[in-house]
């Protein structure tokens, strides 16, 4: 028998693959999905670790190759260090707070206006604005302001439009700053957005997961089917359906105690190799499990059945396969004292 892993039936190989190729996809799709339809819905752009994704609502933007529908990576900044030619993603949002405080243009990035106010006491932050009406829009920079609190204000534009947005955006409102996002890549999200994706990335791996693991449980519950056979001697160790039992590796210990028992004396020596074989690289449980079998098989031939489950009881470590043993053993106390009743009616 070659290791348990290469050894895994179809179906369980299959169920593995699955979770190893169809998760990360699902995983992905359905942020991916969750985060734009929330947008749509909600006007709202969830965060994951500072990344968020930001869809393109207009035309505005086309000019630097960004189309409507387009999705796009978006990160958290710090604000102070934002500048003209900078692409950011905010809420069009205006604070009427704002509106009666000076505003001074800035120069360089480094510019800054001495704070001599406090801020306004009915300032609302983002919080109290997403959700609502106010949309996000993906912009360039082309300004940048600060007033006498040392709040800042972007005045930004459509690349694709004539003049710059009548609204000043603060600081506050800025959602983030646009992270590099190939043309690839925004197809991809707008792919996954759309129903089609939605189908092909989420709907179809969901179900790909559920036949696979539905195989697989099926598969288990064959497999218990065949143990429960075998100990029960109702079928031959060299059956396709226990070969393809024991070839997975997966193969009960206590199936195996009780299964050799079930074997013809004159295949024994062939079956001890099947049964308890581990793979080309054991661990040491397993080197000892084999050694076992093999001072057992010894057992079994010279002493009889009760001497070879007694044996494997006290050297069982789990209290359920020491239990299965020693049912084993009352069985065969039964069985004898059967046996001798009707020898005993017959004399």
């Amino acid at each position: 028998m070659t290791n348990k892993k290469t050894k895994n039936t179809i179906y369980t190989l299959a169920g593995k693959i699955g979770d190893f190729l169809l998760i990360p996809i699902l995983l992905l799709a359905l942020v991916v999905t969750l985060v734009i339809f929330t947008q749509n819905q909600s006007n709202k752009v969830p965060s994951f670790f500072g990344l968020s994704v930001v869809k393109i609502l207009s035309g505005s933007m086309e000019n630097s190759g960004f189309k409507t529908g387009d999705s796009v990576f978006v990160t958290k900044t710090d604000t102070n260090k934002l500048w003209i030619g900078d692409i950011i993603a905010f809420y069009q949002y205006q604070d009427t707070a704002d509106s009666v405080l000076e505003k001074i243009e800035l120069s360089d990035v480094n510019d800054s206006v001495e704070i001599t106010l406090d801020e306004p006491s009915q300032r609302r932050e983002m919080s109290d604005i997403t959700g609502g009406s106010y949309r996000v829009v993906f912009h360039e920079i082309v300004g940048v302001l600060q007033d006498y609190t040392g709040a800042r204000y972007f005045r930004t534009k459509g690349t694709s439009n004539e003049s710059a947005d009548s609204v000043l955006i603060r600081d506050d409102f800025v959602v983030g700053k646009y992270l590099n996002t190939p043309v690839w890549v925004r197809n991809v999200l707008r792919w996954i957005s759309s129903s089609v994706g939605m189908i092909c990335l989420v709907c179809l791996p969901l179900g790909i997961m559920i036949i696979l693991q539905s195989l697989a449980l099926i598969e288990q519950v064959n497999f218990m089917y065949v143990e429960k056979k075998l100990i029960g001697g109702t079928m031959h160790w060299q059956d396709r359906e226990a070969q393809r039992l024991i070839k997975t590796g997966e193969t009960e210990l206590v199936c195996r105690i009780i299964m050799f028992t079930k074997v013809p004396i004159d295949e024994r020596d062939d079956a001890i190799d099947e049964i308890w074989r581990f793979g080309e690289n054991p661990t040491q449980h397993q080197k000892d499990l084999k050694n076992l079998a093999a001072i057992s098989y010894q057992i079994l031939t010279s002493k009889g059945q009760e001497e070879y489950y007694k044996f494997w009881k006290q050297n069982l470590r789990l209290k359920s396969d020491i239990k299965a043993v020693d049912e084993q053993l009352q069985i065969l106390s039964l069985n004898q004292y059967l046996n001798n009743q009707k020898t005993s009616k017959k004399n």
